[in-house]
């Protein structure tokens, strides 16, 4: 009697003894994981930390005039930077540096350790459980590469847009680990009989954020290239049901504490969404934008009022309710006072902006900015820049030209060489004023001003008598095909007239825009390049012996900024000549391309 009286009471023992058992192997297996996934924050942070100590060491040395000098003691840190930055800067297939490909690969290792390290492997669940936890941690890492307002911009002078790649990358790795993770915890819970786990509401949760996450890497690998604002689009809408799912799935901070992360990251992205939406608000007070139509698809747009700390050079955001009133979009900026933007179109937005420009030429247009964003070197601490642009992407260039033209003092040395390859005639109109800004100029003697035309047409051959006209063997051709700084597609530049600009100033075009009749009111002093005394070189510069040819003018102590904007095949030439150009003996070279990740 006694036996059996004391079975079930050895029974609920046993049960309960098994459940203390569990609890305190999971609660084990999640100080591990807790423990692993801070080491590799930390980590992660401590690869920051270089970026940030390189970063200011750098620029300390520029400041302090120390990368000039040829001091004995400072020699070989010299020596070591320039042949490790001769090495991180050159083109690696598939990535945009070498030093791009290094940190990637370092980000993979450090996955690869943190992810296998201090795993029972004795039952897949944990393998499952380990792939959760990094899934978690990179989606935090996602989310704060892609603030538009990152810390990084003023702590490493890489801007959001330049991490943009590194965003995606961080982005599909944690797809991957949310797929795995799904994968095996399923195949864990069918095969231990268990599948009524899978119909759990925390566990639907986790399976939507997986298909949320899936099919936003999708559209990135997809419509990103060709549909843009559909892209983002459906990547805002996806990353709101990923927040609120993980959230779901993990709903307790006792329990799990990986909310602690899912409310990090949403607080992150709040924030940056505050932040530029209140700039949108105080930029949109009593400010409005006149638009002209540019042949072959451009688009002038001057602004009322200037924004608070732009630098040639940098991107904002524009919002014009009239054309799209959920959407802004990034253009670069070349001067501030007033605000100035030239827009190249494409498809989308730069489309109808240019249609509504035509229908309504020199039309208001309630307007606001949010920005600046982007970092570049400062043009004023070198001897000589060399500005190198393909096609529209001469919207950045003549930024920087023309704002270190006003900030030149009559003591002031620099030197600078622009290069710019254009295809058709008619798009030098578009920078009537701007050239003329160039060659007009009090300092214009200290600018090497180099207009190449790659498509000589028809009006081109007879239009302007300070064209360059090419060999008698060559003067059959009329189309001289596209240069490496016009091959591949560009994104929409925007650029700034210089001081000479004025948003009441209106001027004509004697043209008509290739596709479309209609005549054009363009907003310039100027009519036509014929105006700007102005020698246009007929076919493709050789970049690579301009870039070589001006630093080889400059002595050991000197220092040159080789900045270049335009498609992938002109940064891609323009790094590697630079990286080539990176010397023990000879001058300090700083490269720069302006490149969006979009």
């Amino acid at each position: 009697m006694s036996s059996t009286s004391t079975s079930p009471q050895a029974s609920a023992s046993a049960a309960a003894a098994a459940e203390h058992a569990q609890e305190a192997w999971l609660a084990a297996r999640q100080k591990v994981n807790t423990d692993i996934l801070t080491q590799y924050a930390a980590s992660l942070s401590a690869l920051i930390g270089v970026f940030i100590l390189a970063h200011w060491l750098r620029l300390t040395v520029v400041k302090l005039g120390w990368s000039r000098s040829r001091n004995p003691i400072l020699l070989p840190f010299i020596s070591l930077s320039r042949i490790t930055r001769r090495i991180f800067v050159r083109n690696l297939l598939g990535f945009t540096s070498v030093g791009h490909a290094i940190v990637v690969i370092i980000y993979v290792a450090l996955n690869c350790t943190f992810s296998f390290y201090r795993v029972d492997y004795s039952v897949s669940a944990n393998v499952a459980s380990r792939f959760g936890w990094m899934a978690t941690g990179n989606f935090v890492l996602v989310v704060f590469l892609a603030l538009k307002n990152t810390p990084l911009a003023f702590l490493t002078a890489y801007s959001y847009e330049r991490l943009n790649v590194l965003h995606r990358i961080a982005g599909y790795t944690t797809v991957l680990y949310v797929i795995c993770h799904g994968a095996i915890y399923s195949s864990y819970f069918i095969g231990v009989g268990r599948i009524s786990v899978l119909r759990e509401d925390v566990v639907t949760a986790g399976i939507i954020v997986g298909f949320a996450m899936f099919f936003s890497a999708l559209a990135g690998m997809t419509l990103r290239h060709f549909k843009y604002e559909l892209f983002y689009i459906i990547h805002l809408v996806l990353f709101l049901v990923m927040v609120v799912a993980l959230g779901l799935h993990r709903p307790s901070f006792k329990a799990d504490q990986t909310l602690y992360a899912t409310v990090i990251l949403a607080a992150l992205w709040f924030a940056d969404r505050l932040i530029r939406f209140c700039r949108l608000v105080y930029n949109s007070i009593n400010n409005e934008a006149t638009i002209y139509a540019l042949p072959n698809g451009g688009t002038r747009i001057v602004l009322k009022k200037p924004m608070a700390r732009a630098r040639p050079g940098k991107h904002c955001y524009v919002w014009l309710p009239k054309l799209r009133a959920f959407e802004t979009h990034p253009f670069t900026i070349v001067a501030n006072d007033p605000l100035e933007l030239i827009v190249n179109s494409y498809s989308g937005f730069t489309r109808d902006l240019h249609e509504y420009a035509m229908d309504n030429p020199g039309a208001s247009l309630k307007v606001s900015v949010e920005g600046p964003y982007g970092t570049l070197p400062d043009p004023m601490d070198f001897d000589k820049v060399v500005l190198v642009a393909g096609g529209s992407g001469a919207t950045f260039t003549f930024g920087i030209a023309s704002d270190m033209l006003r900030r030149m003092s009559e003591n002031s040395k620099q030197k600078i060489d622009f290069i710019w390859a254009v295809k058709g005639h008619d798009n030098l109109t578009w920078f009537t004023q701007h050239l003329n800004n160039l060659r007009n100029h009090v300092h214009a003697p200290r600018i090497a001003l180099k207009v190449h035309l790659t498509r000589l047409g028809p009006s081109s051959s007879n239009q302007d008598s300070s064209i360059e006209r090419p060999s008698a063997s060559d003067t059959s051709m009329t189309d001289l095909g596209p240069s490496a700084l016009e091959k591949g597609n560009t994104s929409d530049y925007i650029a700034a007239s210089g001081p000479a600009s004025s948003a009441a100033t209106r001027y004509e075009s004697d043209r008509e825009e290739k596709r479309d009749t209609r005549q054009f009111d363009i907003p310039s002093a100027a009519t036509s390049t014929t105006n700007l005394n102005l020698p246009i070189i007929i076919g493709r510069p050789d970049t690579e012996a301009e870039i070589r040819s001006a630093v080889k003018s400059l002595t050991k102590n000197q220092r040159v900024l080789i900045a270049s904007c335009g498609p992938d095949s002109l940064t891609s030439v323009v790094r590697q000549v630079a990286a080539s150009c990176i010397r023990v003996d000879g001058p300090a070279v700083e490269v720069h391309c302006e490149q969006f990740g979009w």
